[in-house]
């Protein structure tokens, strides 16, 4: 496009001329004929700039929409996933603990055909405690731990362990057995007895509180033999520690649990033990008073 503008032009006489002749119409021939030239050519270059203008935002819309649907469909996968795998791990600590309550419940309607079973009692309701006694609970050494530096005395300890079961030591016949779901076969590893066979569980623990003092005696006195048997020795240990662990005995002990006070001894509430042992005693099979067993 050419210059619109008006141009002065000094004369000789230093007067301003003013002309409202282009600046084009005034150029030579040749120069006029050069700049239309070169307008032509650069408005011809236009259209084709524009173009490759247009065409990138188009392209950069194109692959900003493809790289947004990819993201987006990672982003739903991912939380597809995540939701997928919490909903099955609600469901499956569900079902767990489902499958516990269940295992709770039918054990509880099993029990004693779903009446109270007080701590400790038979969970069969086949023996049902009668009365408590109230007690002073006191050490006795002397009684039932033997001198640790010989053997002189251990026999004498065991008897008076001995004398601490009940007649039969502990084993009672329960022939309708099969009426009760929870209390399992006979005992059949016995070497002198047979027939419908079971054992009051606190004769089972003083047995294992026994062998683990007279194990520790043995040990002391004579060292290490091959007469030892660790599997019987653990087994004990761990029937000893579920045994505590079920019963909890929640009595709270101060002073008079201490040895400076064992005169006196510490009150506990207890299970009325010479009932029990009438009742292990009427169904027993002999009348063997062993703490060691056969």
């Amino acid at each position: 496009m050419a210059f619109a503008g008006k141009y002065c032009k000094i004369e000789g006489d230093d007067h301003f001329h003013e002309s409202g002749d282009d600046l084009e119409e005034n150029k030579p021939g040749s120069s006029r004929s050069s700049s239309i030239t070169n307008f032509f050519n650069k408005t011809n270059a236009l259209p084709f700039r524009d173009n490759a203008d247009l065409a990138t935002p188009y392209l950069a819309r194109h692959t900003t929409t493809k790289a947004g649907a990819s993201t987006n469909f990672w982003t739903w996968l991912r939380w597809g996933v995540v939701v997928g795998l919490q909903t099955t791990l609600i469901i499956l600590i569900s079902i767990k603990s489902n499958n516990d309550t269940r295992t709770r419940n039918d054990l509880q309607d099993l029990a004693a055909g779903g009446e109270f079973v007080e701590t400790g009692g038979d969970i069969n309701g086949i023996y049902k405690t009668l009365s408590h006694t109230y007690t002073y609970l006191k050490p006795e050494e002397d009684k039932y731990v033997p001198n640790m530096t010989s053997n002189d005395n251990r026999m004498e300890i065991r008897k008076n362990w001995d004398m601490l079961m009940p007649l039969g030591s502990g084993s009672v016949l329960i022939p309708n057995y099969r009426d009760h779901p929870l209390l399992g076969d006979p005992i059949t590893d016995d070497p002198i007895r047979s027939g419908p066979l079971f054992e009051a569980s606190w004769t089972h623990a003083l047995h294992c509180l026994y062998y683990s003092v007279d194990s520790y005696h043995q040990l002391i006195v004579n060292g290490p033999s091959e007469d030892d048997n660790p599997r019987h020795a653990a087994h004990c240990f761990e029937y000893l520690r579920n045994s505590i662990l079920c019963n909890l005995d929640m009595t709270l002990e101060g002073s008079m649990s201490t040895p400076d006070d064992k005169e006196r001894g510490q009150p506990h509430v207890c299970r009325n033990r010479e009932e029990a042992i009438s009742w292990i005693e009427a169904r027993r099979m002999d009348d063997a008073q062993d703490i060691v067993g056969p």
